[in-house]
C-alpha cells in the first residue's frame, strides 16, 4: 500500500535456548519487534566458524544482536583436587572455545552492520568462588574478560558487549550446591526479598542492551542477582 514503509526483520541469534533465561528472554523480545533465531535444534558445530557463519547467512543483514548464554553447570563439575588436565580440556571445548568462535562470526556481522549487541549471559561466579564448580567459574572468568577485550575491538564499530553476570532463578535452585561452600544452600534467604527471581526477571534489562541506549555500558561487567552476593545476614538471624 502506498505510503506504508516496509521495516525490515530484526533478528536476535541465541546460542542455547534450553537455558531458562534464554528461552524468557527469547519470547519476551518478540514483543520489543525483534526476531530471535535459535542454533540449537541444527546441530550446528559452534565451535566451527564456517558453520555458524553458514547458519548465520540467510539472517546477517539484518542481524542486530545475539545472546549468549552459559553451558549447564553440571557439565563442569570439579573441584581442584580432582580437576585433571582432561577435565580442563573438556570445560574448554564445551564453554570456552563455542563464546570465542561466535564472538568472532557475530563481531565481523554486526560490524560490518555498524551496530549491534552482544550480550553475554554470565555468572556472578565469574568472580565468585563456589567449589565443585572450579572449572565453570574458571570458564565465567574467561568469558567475562573475553566481552572486555570484544569491547573495545568491536565498540569502535558501534556494537556493544555486555557481560551479565546473573545469579540463580526460579528452576535452578539446586544448580550450585557444594560441600565446599554454602552460598546457595537455603539460597531463597539470601534475597532481600527472601525469595528466588522469577525466569523472567532478566527480561527488560536484555530488552534495553539490545537498543541503541544501552551502548554507554559498553564493556560493563552488569551484577544482574538481585542483591544475592551482597548478603551478611538479618538481625532477625542473629536473636
Amino acid at each position: 500500500m502506498k505510503g506504508i514503509k516496509y521495516m525490515p526483520e530484526k533478528y536476535v541469534y541465541f546460542n542455547n535456548i534450553t537455558d531458562i533465561v534464554s528461552s524468557e528472554v527469547a519470547e519476551y523480545i518478540k514483543t520489543l519487534d525483534y526476531t530471535p533465531v535459535f542454533s540449537d535444534d541444527n546441530n550446528i558445530d559452534l565451535t566451527s566458524e564456517d558453520c555458524v557463519s553458514n547458519f548465520l547467512e540467510p539472517y546477517k543483514d539484518n542481524l542486530v544482536g545475539a545472546v549468549i548464554a552459559n553451558p549447564p553447570v553440571a557439565l563442569m563439575r570439579g573441584n581442584i583436587e580432582n580437576t585433571t588436565d582432561e577435565m580442563w580440556q573438556n570445560a574448554r571445548n564445551i564453554f570456552v572455545a563455542p563464546v570465542l568462535n561466535l564472538t568472532q562470526v557475530l563481531g565481523k556481522i554486526l560490524m560490518n552492520n555498524q551496530k549491534g549487541s552482544i550480550i553475554y549471559l554470565n555468572s556472578i561466579h565469574a568472580d565468585k568462588p563456589v567449589g565443585d564448580g572450579f572449572l565453570y567459574t574458571t570458564a565465567c572468568a574467561a568469558v567475562q574478560m573475553l566481552c572486555r577485550e570484544a569491547a573495545i575491538i568491536y565498540g569502535s564499530y558501534n556494537v556493544g558487549c555486555y557481560n551479565v553476570m546473573r545469579g540463580i532463578v526460579e528452576g535452578e535452585e539446586n544448580y550450585f550446591t557444594s560441600e565446599y561452600s554454602p552460598i546457595h544452600h537455603n539460597s531463597q534467604v539470601r534475597f532481600p526479598k527472601e525469595k528466588i527471581p522469577a525466569k523472567t526477571s532478566l527480561n527488560e534489562l536484555c530488552g534495553f542492551l539490545l537498543s541503541g541506549g544501552a551502548y554507554i555500558l559498553n564493556g560493563a561487567d552488569l551484577h544482574a542477582d538481585e542483591g544475592f552476593r551482597l548478603f551478611i545476614g538479618k538481625s532477625s538471624y542473629y536473636k
